[in-house]
């Protein structure tokens, strides 16, 4: 039993290091930090070209609120520029400047430098350890995802 304690303290830890990973701003390569919402925004951007806001909080699971907020604050710092399409007087849209795009280049160097840590350590697990470590981190996220569908609906 007190393996299991040391194992949900050591869960917590880990799960509150990625929070606060995800809300640490970072350079990602320019000379002003950026949120993570900005940045996967940007990434939403580049991706889902020609998407209008609504598309984009649909895609990353934003209101549109929210994204038109995040797009104002990436239109101040220069990372994307506004534009309407021919025959759309009604809509905006974005699209990345050089800018952003070295701030996208500068966060998939971080999500690569994140991976490395992680590949690091795995490539040193067996075959078993790896199929242990599988079926637990697969159980916490069904167990976290119950949990949210649980309190959703208390709401």
């Amino acid at each position: 039993m007190k393996n299991v304690k040391i194992l949900i303290e050591k869960l917590y830890r880990t799960m509150n290091l990625v929070i606060k990973e995800m809300e640490t701003p970072w350079l990602y390569g320019v000379d002003f930090p950026l949120h993570h919402a900005e940045v996967h925004l940007l990434e939403t951007i580049k991706t889902q070209e020609g998407a209008n806001v609504g598309e984009l909080a649909r895609h990353l699971g934003m209101t549109s609120g929210a994204v038109s907020q995040v797009t104002k604050k990436l239109l101040d710092k220069g990372l994307i520029e506004a534009y309407k399409k021919p025959g759309n007087r009604k809509e905006v849209f974005s699209r990345l400047t050089a800018l952003g795009g070295r701030v996208c280049e500068g966060h998939q160097k971080h999500h690569e430098n994140m991976v490395a840590v992680l590949r690091e350590f795995m490539g040193r697990l067996g075959e078993n350890e790896t199929l242990v470590v599988y079926d637990f981190l697969d159980a916490v996220n069904r167990g976290i995802e119950e949990v949210i569908d649980k309190a959703e609906k208390m709401v």
